[in-house]
């Protein structure tokens, strides 16, 4: 059940960036931006619904306690920015007509990643620690009696 639960929030997380970046695109470039979007609209829908997939499922490496956090977290990394960069050139995301351009976005993209993943992390650290707090309260509750 777990599985389909991540599976689902995936898929709204590539649709909740694809609204994102379009209405910010919208924001700054107008009409223009959009052009793109809707010439190839079920298909741009697909790729950011597979990039918000690839983000979120990969998450599953972290339970496989034979490699360390680094591989996991590396695996992890290399799963989504490849899927993202494998979606981001095929679907034209990315400039093509300058390497520097593309270079830097692939940099911002890179970014936000670590930045989403540090935010998961902190999280999950804190919940580490409100398990460990009920564990010690109980266990001293338990020889209290």
């Amino acid at each position: 059940m777990n599985f389909f639960k991540n599976l689902w929030f995936g898929i709204s997380m590539g649709c909740t960036v694809f609204v994102f970046v379009n209405l910010i695109g919208y924001g700054l470039k107008g009409d223009l931006f959009l052009e793109a979007v809707i010439s190839n609209f079920p298909q741009q829908i697909l790729g950011s619904v597979t990039v918000g997939i690839a983000c979120i499922l990969p998450s599953y490496v972290y339970r496989t306690e034979r490699l360390t956090f680094l591989q996991q977290s590396a695996c992890h990394f290399f799963i989504a920015i490849g899927t993202f960069i494998a979606v981001a050139f095929s679907l034209k995301w990315l400039p093509t007509f300058s390497i520097k351009l593309t270079i830097l976005l692939l940099l911002f993209n890179v970014l936000i990643f670590a930045l989403v993943w540090l935010l998961f992390y902190f999280y999950s650290q804190s919940e580490v620690k409100k398990m460990k707090q009920k564990i010690i309260v109980h266990t001293d509750s338990s020889n209290n009696q």
